[in-house]
């Protein structure tokens, strides 16, 4: 059996390479089994190298998905910010699906754009000098030429006109003191009526803080350079200190935690106003708080936001708590209280899971996921080292729910619903199955894997904005009104006590309010704090809110 033998040399010794064949056994049986045994050996070996192929396999895919990683954090880093798919990368795909689906988007495009007028394009992005606003005071500044000049001119030469330009110029902030002088009245002696009373003295004006050495429009201004432009309490000293006013940040800090308590009347209204709504957008974000009681000071708590009310009188609403529970928004839309007034509303939220249990309480109608976030997803599988198609064909799959969105926009929410039936259903059938389709063929783990993974399991919280015209097709609106925290919280890094992180909340939810109707915080903020003193009834402080408001009615 010289096959067997040569076979038996090469698989059955383990030893250096011998030039000879070692000697078969003579014996019958022997032999089978020696057969049997390398038989066995080989499948052994043959497992061995299928398990290391699978974990060359395993590792070049870890390497990918790293490599992918580093590219997207790259490109997070030094690239673009905005969720935008360069236009030089669908150059590089031309399958059919892809362009058909391009192609589809842009007739929508022009059709939806038809009879509107076109604007002609920048030349080469140029910047363009724009006027300067109408509302600014013009201070006119006369420019002839010198009497020598129109001497040298002689009587040949006359005016015909001006040549006109204009500049943007500032005066520096200046601080001025109101010198109160309260009339005091003595009886001329102890016959007059009510000359046992004494001196009779003008009372003192209404403040928002009384007794305080800052006029209301001092204290919005700390206000409005700490919760809008970012600019902390130090910082603020040391400009009233190189301006010779001597104002400590803790002076101004008291002023923020007085604020809360005496703007508590009003944003109860306000409350009430929040709950009329039929949709609520929430979000939240960490907030380092000191002195929490039972709590390290290095333990995170965490600014919730909501944004409800009606659609015409929306509401933002900043919520401070030491926890991220479930628990904290089930409180704030559905308190314990002993007759609760009947409420029911839609929740758009992110994919936190401690939404899941509020979304099954009896009072929510349905519980909306943000396309915002599946399309940065598949932005992100774009921005890979391996230029995928698919991902791209998901982008342009979802920008046509945002452009029909956007044709929806300023329609009534029965029109808006009309029109997610026809035009925006299709397309989610479309999406289904294109992620059923591509689901078992990417890898799991890799940037397209997991934003695949990430749409199925949000699916049925991602088609909810088509039951009611009512409900946004994301999230936006909380985090447009969050983003403005978080920036302020680069700068001034915690809040310095329970009560201090109350009082951001409540002034966080006036300065956003007031931004969502369209009125600037300083003048609004100036105002309220002026005219609140005085408002005594609840009629008084639901005109204060700024949905009664306009910016001429902010001068005062």
């Amino acid at each position: 059996m010289p096959y067997l033998a040569e076979y038996t040399g090469l698989f059955w010794y383990n030893g250096p390479m011998q030039t000879a064949a070692p000697p078969l056994p003579e014996d019958l049986e022997t032999l089978r089994r020696h057969a049997a045994e390398q038989a066995a050996r080989l499948l052994e070996y043959e497992r061995q190298v299928a398990g290391q192929e699978q974990q060359i396999q395993d590792q070049d895919r870890h390497i990918e998905q790293l490599l992918d990683y580093i590219q997207l954090l790259r490109h997070k880093r030094f690239g673009r910010r905005a969720d935008a798919v360069s236009k030089d990368q669908l150059n590089l795909f031309d399958e059919a699906e892809l362009e058909a689906l391009i192609g589809d988007l842009e007739t929508e495009v022009e059709q939806g754009s038809a009879g509107k007028r076109t604007r002609k394009p920048k030349p080469g992005g140029q910047a363009r000098r724009r006027p300067l606003p109408p509302h600014l005071r013009r201070v006119e500044r006369l420019i002839d030429l010198s009497a020598a000049e129109k001497q040298a001119m002689g009587a040949g030469w006359v005016l015909i006109g001006y040549d006109v330009s204009e500049q943007l110029a500032v005066i520096p902030r200046q601080h001025y003191v109101i010198h109160y002088k309260r009339a005091k009245y003595a009886p001329v002696d102890d016959t007059v009526d009510g000359a046992g009373q004494g001196i009779k003295i003008a009372p003192r004006p209404s403040q928002i803080i009384p007794k305080s050495i800052a006029h209301s429009s001092v204290i919005a201004d700390v206000v409005v350079a700490k919760f809008v432009d970012g600019l902390p309490l130090y910082r603020q000293e040391k400009i009233f200190a190189r301006e010779g006013i001597e104002i400590s940040r803790q002076s101004m800090s008291g002023w923020i935690v007085q604020l809360h308590e005496r703007l508590t009347p009003l944003t109860q209204v306000l409350k009430e106003l929040f709950y009329a709504g039929r949709v609520v957008h929430i979000d939240e974000t960490p907030l380092q708080v000191l002195n929490e009681p039972g709590r390290e000071d290095t333990q995170k708590s965490w600014m919730w936001v909501y944004r409800g009310g009606p659609p015409d009188q929306p509401v933002v609403w900043f919520q401070y708590a030491p926890s991220r529970g479930g628990e904290v928004p089930r409180e704030f839309l559905f308190p314990d209280e002993p007759d609760p007034p009947p409420r029911q509303c839609y929740i758009v939220t992110d994919d936190y899971g401690g939404y899941d249990a509020l979304a099954r309480l009896p009072g929510v109608l349905g519980h909306a996921a943000c396309w915002a976030h599946v399309r940065r997803k598949f932005v992100e599988a774009t921005q890979g080292r391996k230029k995928s198609a698919a991902a791209h064909q998901m982008v342009a799959l979802i920008g046509k729910l945002y452009h029909i969105e956007r044709k929806a926009r300023g329609e009534s929410p029965a029109q808006r619903h009309a029109l997610r039936q026809e035009y925006s259903r299709p397309v989610l059938d479309k999406i289904k199955a294109w992620l059923d389709d591509k689901a078992p063929k990417v890898l799991p783990k890799g940037l397209l894997g997991k934003a695949i993974r990430y749409t199925i399991n949000l699916w049925p919280q991602l088609t909810t904005f088509l039951e009611d015209g009512h409900i946004g097709i994301d999230n936006n609106p909380a985090e447009n009104a969050i983003r403005p925290f978080v920036i302020g919280r680069k700068n001034f890094l915690f809040s310095g006590s329970p009560r201090g992180a109350a009082a951001s909340a409540t002034l966080y939810t006036l300065i956003e309010t007031a931004k969502a109707c369209g009125l600037e915080p300083r003048a609004y903020l100036g105002y309220l704090f002026e005219k609140l003193p005085t408002a005594r009834t609840p009629e008084a402080l639901r005109a204060l809110l700024p949905h009664h408001l306009k910016t001429e009615d902010l001068v005062l």
